[in-house]
């Protein structure tokens, strides 16, 4: 009787193992997440049905400026553009390093001029200088359907400046002069400046749409940034340094925050409203052409056609096209095999330069 009753708890500790190991084997294996030297995609720990997804918090959006996440009332805010003075007696700027994207373009002789693009500027103290602009710039400005402020202009460029579909903010006419003051601590033609709450106010005055407008569509395409633009087969881009005879400027590619920091007059290019050196996580290389004018010193540069050019991200460049169908169409930038290049989330700085005068950038 007592093997009998052995038998029998024998039998029944034997059951309760086989159940125990098949339970064991139904519950799901989670596998800690890890990463690896050469990871790239930061470990996210969602459902594997989200990993695509970008997560966008109530009351915010992505910008059609930057990419990056933002309120909702900065993202669907009309863009400003201020045409900035770029000459080594304008120095130093303000709104540089806080414009969401800068177009560094030449004019006259050598010298070449900045066109902030800005959403996000109610917080600057002040911007400028401010100086005249050319008539490729009003063609520039209305990709990205902003209103443009600048102080004077060519004659050439009134005709673009005066189009029923662009709003234009002169500071040497009744329009702009309000929003303009003129600063102690520059001189000569470069100490006009302005300030958020001038410049606004006369947008107010003016009438102009304050909201970005309902057919606009993102004129970059951004990578996601848990799968960003990687640029794998790209040359090394440590160092671009733009050809302009004017300021010499250059861009160091830093490792630790992946920005680009830039150089200019021999110096690093320092923000004065906030003492930061000028920074910019994608960088654009546009070579164009262009003719004189009938003065033989003003120059029309072909921003309307084809060309080439580089993307520059990440410590790397690829060689790309760019093509604008008309002058207020947008610019599209497209990798060699015809697809359209993704910048990665961030601040971005667009170089157009002429071969025939700057010669050919230097990527190392």
């Amino acid at each position: 009787m007592k093997m009998k009753r052995m038998g029998i708890y024998m039998i029944l500790a034997t059951m309760s193992l086989m159940a125990a190991s098949c339970k064991k084997e139904e519950e799901p294996v989670t596998e800690a997440p890890t990463t690896t030297a050469e990871s790239t995609v930061p470990v996210v720990t969602v459902p594997a049905t989200d990993v695509t997804e970008e997560f966008i918090p109530e009351g915010m959006m992505k910008s059609y400026l930057t990419g990056e996440i933002v309120p909702i009332e900065i993202g669907t805010r009309r863009p400003l553009a201020a045409q900035i003075d770029n000459e080594k007696a304008a120095m130093p700027q303000n709104g540089v390093s806080s414009a969401e994207v800068v177009y560094e373009v030449p004019i006259e002789a050598n010298e070449v001029r900045l066109t902030m693009i800005m959403q996000d500027y109610d917080s600057l103290t002040r911007f400028g200088p401010l100086r005249s602009v050319r008539s490729y710039h009003p063609g520039i400005v209305a990709e990205w359907d902003a209103i443009f402020f600048h102080h004077g202009h060519s004659d050439l460029a009134l005709t673009y400046l005066r189009a029923d579909n662009f709003d234009d903010i002169d500071g040497v006419e009744n329009s702009g002069y309000p929003a303009t003051y003129q600063a102690d601590d520059h001189s000569g033609y470069h100490k006009t400046f302005s300030t958020p709450e001038k410049i606004n106010e006369r947008i107010t005055k003016l009438g102009y749409r304050t909201a970005i407008s309902d057919t606009f569509t993102y004129k970059f395409q951004f990578a996601k940034a848990s799968a960003p633009t990687l640029l794998t087969d790209g040359q090394d881009a440590k160092k671009v340094l733009i050809g302009y005879k004017q300021n010499k400027p250059w861009f160091e590619y830093n490792e630790t925050d992946g920005l680009y920091y830039r150089y200019a007059y021999g110096e690093a290019h320092i923000d004065q409203e906030n003492d930061q050196q000028v920074k910019v996580t994608n960088l654009i290389v546009q070579y164009c052409d262009y003719n004189l004018e009938w003065d033989k010193d003003t120059k029309n540069i072909h921003t309307v056609g084809t060309g080439s050019g580089w993307y520059i991200t990440g410590g790397k460049a690829v060689p790309i096209h760019w093509s604008k169908a008309d002058y207020w169409e947008n610019t599209h930038y497209t990798y060699e095999n015809g697809e359209e290049i993704e910048l990665n989330p961030g601040q971005s700085w667009v170089c157009i330069v002429l071969p025939s005068l700057s010669g050919e950038i230097v990527i190392e």
